[in-house]
């Protein structure tokens, strides 16, 4: 009867020591899971706070494109303003111009008493008119026609209002002159033309104001 006592506490003491070690050892698995738990959990919450604080950060050209979309969208939605149109201005027409050719003005001898004249033109769209040549004045009864300074005349050169000026006696306004003399080369430039034609007049004027009669052999043209 002692020995069934014996063996049952022991049995019982032996089943309490096997519960004890099972509890402790799950009591430490379960301490060792919480604590990687606690570990993870810091790491995520930082990189969810970092998900929070990022900072959005586009380049200058992205913004440009970004505000020009915006732009474009509003402008769509705008009603468009219709502009009036300009009248076209002269300098805005384009034509044909006569660059690289040239006009004669005069190529022969006359006489001149008291005056002569000769009228030319300069094209439109003349972007560098140049107008050349020489010329020699003498007196036909003279001997010395190279150095006879009594073959003396002035050069005018006239546009259409100053020519009409000339020819009622008002003040000479000229372009360009030339005062006494007997030879003399030309070498000129003329304001360029737009969408109009330009009236010229070539002048030889007896310059002793006399009617004696003068000889002019000259040769003119004009380059453009």
């Amino acid at each position: 009867m002692h020995r069934v006592a014996w063996l049952l506490v022991s049995i019982g003491l032996l089943g309490g020591a096997l519960y004890y070690r099972n509890h402790a050892a799950y009591a430490r698995l379960h301490a060792a899971e919480q604590s990687q738990d606690d570990e993870a959990k810091p790491e995520a919450s930082f990189q969810d706070r970092a998900k929070d604080k990022m900072v959005k950060i586009a380049s200058p050209l992205a913004e440009f494109l970004e505000k020009s979309e915006s732009d474009r969208d509003n402008a769509e939605d705008k009603p468009q303003k219709l502009v009036p149109l300009r009248k076209p201005h002269p300098r805005d027409l384009i034509a044909p111009s006569p660059v690289g050719t040239s006009t004669a003005i005069v190529h022969k001898t006359f006489s001149v008493s008291p005056a002569s004249n000769f009228a030319f033109q300069v094209p439109a769209h003349a972007a560098s008119p140049q107008l050349r040549g020489s010329y020699h004045s003498f007196v036909p009864a003279s001997r010395d026609q190279l150095n006879d300074d009594a073959g003396d005349v002035d050069l005018l050169l006239m546009n259409d209002e100053q020519y009409a000026g000339y020819l009622h006696g008002q003040p000479a306004d000229v372009v360009y002159s030339v005062d006494s003399s007997h030879d003399q080369d030309v070498s000129l430039g003329l304001p360029a033309t737009l969408d109009r034609p330009a009236q010229y007049y070539l002048v030889f004027r007896n310059s002793s104001g006399s009617r004696a009669r003068k000889a002019v052999k000259a040769d003119f043209w004009i380059d453009f």
